[in-house]
């Protein structure tokens, strides 16, 4: 009886060795489908970003980005794995995009464990960045809203427009300063109206600002209307298009200025209602001609084209934003400098259809093309 009960005991234990060898061991590497379903997770679910040093994280298609910015100027980007573990920063390079008029670029270069770089001192507390790192010919684009304090950069979007949407609200132009927003506006009267809201195109107080507006040679106050819900200039009226400079001390900028090329809205009414002329049928061998007006934002925004016809893009930049400089078009490999104040000139041939974006260097400004 006593052997019996030994056999059943041994049998016992060598099932549940045999159990315990199958269970998948902690230690073990997961199959490469397993971290391809952990990959597919991670970026199709909201996840908490814990700052390993003690910066701001973002999710990019290879892992991570964590930058650390100082008032004082200085950056340090860490490239991160799913997992937040520091990569190798072998062989990569980078910049950064400040959306504050007038900063430079600042260039990023391998500093240890990370990518270090340095531009002028911040007088702000919330700026708006992107990060580009490039390893391997492989780009990684990140936008972070850098808090420049001790409490961080997280915040809650609320209810209404969505965070930097430059849509204009009163038929003016729309340009960033910091994580500010002024709208500007130009009237046959001669009036120049600015409107300044936050980072979600909320109004603030405008009670203490004051500036100055200059246009044909002169300069004129600017300071708040009587309802205190936008600033005013008083220029002498025109009909034509004509370039004119705000400026306004901005928080953290105090000598923030921005040049555009206004044409007054309030065109005459027979002017208004005349109908837009209907672009000619382009032949099979002609070239495919689009003027685009940039002017915080692209005008028009969708522009139709056809396949294999060669395409003359005229982009008209009618503000100095440093939001605007750059043009992006990614699936045809377009990036460009859009000179200030100035007609570039872009050339493609679309040779597939679909929907495709265009972008400014920072992505705040949008339009599509359409190939057909």
């Amino acid at each position: 009886m006593k052997r019996w009960m030994g056999w059943v005991l041994i049998a016992g234990l060598l099932a549940a060795c045999d159990k315990k060898a199958e269970a998948p061991s902690a230690s073990m590497p997961p199959s490469s489908e397993a971290r391809g379903s952990a990959r597919q997770a991670h970026k199709g679910e909201p996840h908490e970003h814990a700052a390993p040093h003690g910066g701001w994280v973002e999710s990019t298609s290879r892992g991570h980005l964590e930058l650390v910015a100082s008032r004082d100027g200085s950056y340090r980007v860490y490239l991160l794995d799913d997992g937040l573990k520091v990569r190798p920063v072998e062989g990569a390079s980078g910049s950064i995009k400040v959306a504050k008029g007038g900063y430079p670029d600042v260039v990023l270069t391998p500093a240890g464990d990370h990518l270090a770089g340095q531009g002028p001192a911040h007088t702000a507390e919330h700026l708006a960045m992107v990060v580009t790192i490039v390893q391997g010919g492989k780009p990684e684009t990140v936008r972070f809203n850098a808090h420049l304090e001790a409490q961080g950069h997280g915040s809650t979007p609320p209810s209404g427009m969505k965070e930097h949407d430059h849509t204009p609200l009163q038929g003016g132009t729309v340009v960033m300063s910091g994580e500010m927003h002024l709208e500007v506006l130009s009237l046959r009267s001669g009036e120049v109206r600015v409107w300044v809201t936050d980072a979600f195109r909320k109004p603030v107080s405008i009670s203490a600002m004051k500036g100055t507006v200059e246009a044909s040679g002169q300069r004129v106050p600017l300071a708040p209307e009587q309802g205190g819900q936008f600033l005013v200039a008083k220029l002498p009226p025109s009909d034509q298009e004509r370039e004119t400079t705000v400026h306004l001390p901005m928080p953290g900028d105090p000598e923030y200025f921005i040049t555009f090329l206004l044409t007054p809205k309030d065109a005459r009414a027979e002017e208004a209602s005349k109908p837009s002329p209907a672009p000619a049928p382009a032949k099979a061998d002609a070239v495919q001609e689009v003027t685009i007006t940039v002017a915080g934002g692209y005008e028009p925004s969708q522009i139709q084209l056809k396949k294999g016809v060669p395409v003359r893009l005229r982009f008209v930049r009618k503000d100095t934003a440093g939001c605007s400089e750059e043009l992006v078009i990614p699936d045809f490999g377009v990036r460009k400098t859009l000179l200030a104040l100035s007609e570039t000139v872009v050339e493609l041939t679309p040779d597939k259809t679909g929907t495709f974006p265009f972008t400014c260097g920072m992505g705040m400004l949008k339009g599509q093309l359409v190939v057909n």
